[in-house]
């Protein structure tokens, strides 16, 4: 589905001001106009297998983007801004939901979706647990969706901090998963 923008007429720089001002209207007219668009997203992204999460993403990826309105620099549309941002957070949303199950070893099943096997979760959790505790914090909270400033206000380190240890952990994994 090709998202079709009628900007203008509409002025989308206008609407972003006034959620960014606190009018709370705005920000629902951002969830109806948009809406169509972040559903076509989370639906290819996340696959007509995992129909059952659709509505949980759509809603986790509309509270991302609100609380992130003003990093919006006006560079292209809002609306594509927003279809990358949506796409970046489906996927975010597809990788947690797979990475939720570190945390729960008897909700491993034999074989988890995308054909990551119990071996290869178990090897992921070990390798979250050799972690050092600052960066497990970290990991925890940011498995949790827990914005990064949010998480470095948490742990009393600099945003940049945080960002870099979770591509480094990001990293460590990917590279576990590899082996």
């Amino acid at each position: 589905m090709r998202h079709h923008c009628n900007c203008p007429p509409f002025d989308c720089s206008a609407l972003v001001a006034r959620c960014l001002s606190g009018d709370s209207q705005a920000g629902e007219e951002v969830y109806r106009k948009f809406q169509p668009l972040v559903w076509a997203i989370v639906t290819r992204v996340l696959g007509p297998q995992r129909a059952d999460e659709w509505e949980d993403a759509c809603q986790a990826i509309f509270v991302r983007l609100l609380e992130r309105l003003n990093s919006w620099e006006e560079r292209c549309r809002f609306c594509h801004w927003l279809a990358v941002v949506a796409a970046r957070r489906a996927v975010d949303f597809r990788r947690q939901r797979a990475l939720l199950l570190l945390s729960d070893p008897d909700g491993v099943p034999a074989q988890c979706p995308g054909g990551t096997d119990a071996e290869t979760i178990e090897h992921l959790r070990r390798r979250v647990a050799g972690f050092p505790e600052e960066w497990r914090r970290v990991w925890e909270l940011h498995v949790g969706d827990v914005h990064h400033d949010e998480i470095a206000r948490r742990v009393d380190k600099a945003r940049r901090t945080v960002q870099y240890w979770l591509a480094e952990m990001r990293e460590q994994l990917r590279r576990c998963v590899d082996d």
